[in-house]
């Protein structure tokens, strides 16, 4: 049996750094594309410096799952600035359910789980989104700012299925975890879903609790309006009955959010 070859030192020296060259060209991305990036992508930035330490040393199969994850990341970065945003990249998709179906035991398939979910909400395939964001709260147990992330697209994509009730769960989660993290954006959200259901008083104390908390937040002014149009619907001041199941006519802004925020993110305590 052939002997592998041996290689020295000397020549490993003189090889590029994979990880430290991979791993400042994520941190330069990062820095100069913070403003644009959805909290899914800032969340896997975040822990791609942590795991590319780890697969820089790490099994071949471990090194094959980061290739095609590479793959598919790149397409979803890139899609994720491009023109049609809300219609992911077919090939960042095939690349990300290709770790998932060839290495599901891999930590490259542990993120991929969020950002495939993102792909499959922005479609409208909700069951398979959540289904992800489920597998990527067991899978991400202890950190806060991830569990947040993942508790606001499951939101989302609940909402999407017109589950409002569940998805008023997923968005209260975020406010029971450590930190301000999200909590503004998911208390706004839990306003929202209460009055979908019809429950104005619940939903007027989640915008109130919003507007109180996180005065100069863009929810906080959007929370104050909302609070101030529910006091003025419960007076009677609003013309017409609303249906049950229909908001009060929801600050522009509100929908803006819905967009930018990917399902994401598009993110148990």
């Amino acid at each position: 049996m052939a002997k592998k070859k041996r290689i020295t030192r000397k020549e490993l020296l003189k090889e590029p750094d994979e990880f430290l060259t991979l791993s400042s060209k994520i941190i330069r991305f990062a820095q100069n594309n913070q403003k644009q990036m959805s909290y899914v992508g800032i969340g896997v930035v975040v822990l791609l410096l942590g795991f590319f330490a780890y697969r820089y040393m790490s099994s071949l199969s471990e090194r094959r799952a980061y290739a095609l994850f590479e793959e598919g990341f790149s397409h979803y970065m890139a899609q994720s600035f491009g023109q049609a945003q809300h219609t992911p990249d077919p090939v960042s998709r095939d690349k990300f359910i290709q770790v998932l179906e060839k290495y599901s035991s891999t930590k490259a398939a542990r993120l991929t789980e969020p950002l495939l979910a993102d792909t499959y909400a922005k479609t409208g395939d909700y069951d398979k989104a959540i289904e992800l964001y489920n597998k990527a709260l067991e899978d991400f147990p202890e950190e806060p700012g991830l569990r947040a992330i993942f508790w606001n697209g499951l939101g989302y994509a609940l909402e999407g299925k017109k589950d409002y009730k569940a998805a008023a769960e997923a968005f209260r989660r975020i406010t029971t975890l450590q930190g301000d993290f999200l909590k503004a954006e998911a208390y706004f959200n839990l306003g929202r879903m209460y009055e979908l259901m019809g429950d104005k008083e619940k939903a007027s104390a989640a915008f109130k609790q919003v507007a109180d908390a996180y005065p100069d937040s863009m929810h906080g002014a959007m929370a104050k309006e909302k609070v101030a149009q529910l006091n003025r619907y419960q007076q009677g001041q609003v013309a017409g009955p609303q249906a049950e199941g229909q908001p009060v006519a929801e600050p522009a802004a509100a929908a803006a959010t819905k967009d930018n925020v990917s399902v994401d993110g598009r993110n148990a305590g």
